[in-house]
């Protein structure tokens, strides 16, 4: 049987806000797909992350999680209502004797499918230089499965390649970095993204952010040391170091 959204979250049906946050946290930083040491534990890991990333972004949202409490309440009532009725039907199922709940579930399941093929069409395309029909993809990626942060990411990236749209680009890494706030390649994408409308501060903030997330990040060290500002004792030292290098 396959397991509840707060069964995946390993909470209770009534968790506050800040315990299922912070069981998302806890997941997040155990089953990051960054932690693979094979592209097959990789596959393995992005599967589980994404169901984790599925149910607390669905348990967060008081109306996506009071809709998913009463398609629970119907199964539920599936479970306990023994055999159905004469006529074949079971209480809380529609003209078609299908359970309300099972065909969400189906149709969320289609939509995921679909999201996937636009998705793996849009890399294709992307590798391709075909940045505009890319985009494209990505967009019908995200309008079937807008909880996925590696759609909002890779349309991020192809817009920033295609130099065009950067507020639609940094929209997008943005959405990417709330729904995967443990991955440093998306706000990595950020910063370039920022320093490339020229909005330095920004950037640098991103970069910062990332230090303190990764520690030893080679990008975001390099950046740093290019986009901070220049202080009045460093100009000292390196007109000092210019009259010496002439003499």
């Amino acid at each position: 049987m396959a397991k509840t959204y707060y069964e995946i979250l390993g909470v209770s049906r009534n968790a506050g806000e800040k315990e299922i946050k912070e069981a998302y946290h806890r997941l997040a930083r155990t089953f990051h797909p960054d932690k693979a040491t094979s592209p097959e534990e990789r596959e393995r890991i992005e599967q589980k992350f994404s169901l984790i990333s599925q149910a607390y972004n669905t348990l967060k949202d008081r109306e996506k999680r009071a809709e998913y409490d009463k398609t629970l309440d119907l199964q539920q009532q599936k479970g306990t209502a023994g055999q159905a009725p004469q006529g074949g039907r079971v209480a809380g199922s529609d003209s078609s004797g299908v359970m309300p709940g099972v065909a969400v579930a189906g149709l969320e399941k289609s939509r995921a499918q679909i999201a996937r093929r636009a998705y793996l069409r849009g890399i294709q395309a992307l590798q391709s230089g075909d940045y505009s029909r890319a985009a494209e993809f990505f967009e019908v990626a995200i309008k079937n499965k807008p909880d996925e942060a590696s759609y909002y990411a890779k349309l991020a990236l192809t817009l920033l390649r295609a130099q065009r749209s950067f507020s639609r680009a940094i929209e997008a890494a943005l959405k990417a970095i709330e729904l995967d706030p443990y991955n440093v390649d998306y706000r990595l994408l950020l910063a370039e993204l920022y320093e490339q409308t020229g909005a330095k501060s920004m950037a640098l903030k991103t970069y910062e952010e990332i230090i303190r997330w990764d520690p030893t990040n080679q990008r975001a060290l390099q950046a740093l040391g290019s986009t901070k500002p220049v202080t009045m004792s460093e100009k000292i030292i390196r007109a000092i170091k210019s009259f010496l290098g002439r003499e």
